[in-house]
């Protein structure tokens, strides 16, 4: 019997809802304290309550459908607006956890490396070794615009990525791990001969200087990536320990696990020190019949507009000018606005009744899984087919969306975790001191 176990990490998207566009609207939700600190220090203790490896945050620097002289078609249902910074959450929540690694996303496009590299060993610091990077390449020209800077190309932006994380490890290792000495008496509180000047020059980033904050307790962050076109499939390979990915069916998660474990090997790495994570959205109860009618109760809140917003964000189409009867294969695509290309690519793969998906049958169904599979059922049920894809090389573990905060949460915790531990497939306790150990265990 495999001693394997499955790993977990919470889906966070700040403002208000994660899947389900809908369930800040849900009675027990607490999406009205979106703005409030106190809202992610709970969401983080029951995360580490459930013994999940980690957590991680979404981001976004703009308003989805935000343009000059004009409102807002969506603002008004809420969505993922109203974004707090994730830095200053995270170490918020390393306060009141001891286990729980803490990740943020932050775009090569609009962080610096010195920035970066700063602001994640502080987190690294501050949680004991908790500090993760969900490292995304911004292709979003909405976004770049408020920054004041222009779009790099698709390929350009990987290969822009991969120097800006070279010299991220290059300023991470400006200080050796013992050169801190704080030795009062001596009067020595660092030693010169172990801080180390640093010079990186590739094509695009360039870097003289030392980074003034020593040595992190787990050398650099981890690295997470949910690159799903064939570029961004290398780019993982190369550095995530952990992709986010988001399939519909079985076989698709199957076919991007062995693809993704094959280009690990090829770039010389341990395939088990990458752990393959789809997203899956839970709504769980003691019977399937409340089950349900929990799953069609949230599913009435929702805003079918906040899906075409969505679509729009992914293929670069301006979806609302289309009949929502209109075939989803039959739109084309503006690559040179897709926020991704491979994401969306999944939206077209999915089938219903033995077709592709109509405009407004994707967009409800963003708007309630934002395409993730959706898990309905008793803690049994659920199981069976988490278990099923553990077992079968579709995933490691999940990205645990639930569509309501902390309600799903809490039932996933108090109702999926002691099933699982039951079967013996995860852990009973934490046995590593940072979040890399706990991600490998």
């Amino acid at each position: 019997m495999s001693d394997r176990k499955m790993h977990f990490i919470t889906l966070m998207c700040i403002g208000p809802t994660n899947h389900h566009n809908g369930g800040w609207r849900h009675p027990e939700s607490d999406g009205h304290l979106v703005l409030d600190p106190a809202r992610y220090e709970e969401i983080a203790r029951i995360s580490e309550e459930g013994l999940f490896d980690g957590l991680f945050f979404v981001d976004y620097h703009f308003i989805q459908d935000m343009v000059a002289d004009a409102p807002s078609r969506i603002v008004q249902h809420g969505g993922q607006m109203a974004m707090l910074d994730p830095m200053q959450l995270l170490a918020t929540m390393a306060r009141v956890t001891k286990h729980l690694g803490l990740t943020a996303t932050m775009s090569t496009t609009f962080y610096d490396a010195y920035h970066i590299a700063r602001s994640l060993a502080s987190l690294d610091h501050i949680s004991g070794g908790r500090a993760g990077w969900n490292i995304v390449t911004t292709g979003n020209p909405a976004e770049t615009r408020n920054h004041g800077i222009e779009l790099k190309q698709r390929v350009s932006r990987y290969d822009y990525a991969d120097e800006l994380i070279e010299a991220c490890m290059k300023l991470w290792n400006t200080w050796e791990p013992d050169a801190l000495k704080l030795d009062k008496a001596g009067g020595v509180f660092a030693d010169s001969s172990k801080v180390h000047w640093v010079d990186f020059e590739g094509e695009a980033v360039e870097i003289h200087g030392a980074l003034a904050t020593p040595h992190m307790p787990q050398d650099h962050p981890v690295f997470m990536q949910a690159g799903s076109s064939a570029r961004g499939r290398e780019f993982a390979a190369r550095w995530a320990e952990a992709v986010f990915t988001v399939q519909q069916e079985k076989s698709l998660m199957q076919d991007f696990y062995r693809d993704m474990k094959k280009r690990v090997v090829a770039a010389g790495r341990d395939p088990s020190h990458c752990a393959i994570l789809p997203a899956v959205d839970v709504i769980v109860a003691e019977t399937e019949e409340l089950a349900q009618q929990e799953a069609e109760h949230l599913d009435s809140l929702a805003s079918k507009e906040l899906g075409l917003q969505t679509l729009t964000n992914l293929s670069g189409a301006d979806m609302w000018s289309y009949p929502l009867d209109t075939p989803l294969a039959d739109i084309p695509v503006d690559e040179e606005r897709t926020v991704s290309i491979g994401l969306y690519q999944n939206v077209l793969n999915i089938r219903k009744d033995g077709r592709g998906l109509t405009l407004g049958e994707a967009a409800l169904l963003y708007a309630t899984t934002w395409m993730a599979p959706r898990l309905v059922g008793t803690p049994e049920s659920v199981v069976d087919r988490m278990q099923d894809l553990f077992e079968s090389e579709a995933s490691d573990g999940f990205v645990i969306g639930t569509s309501s905060l902390p309600m799903g949460l809490r039932n996933f915790v108090d109702l999926i975790v002691p099933e699982l531990q039951r079967r013996g497939i995860y852990r009973t306790e934490y046995t590593g001191s940072t979040f890399r150990e706990n991600l490998r265990s």
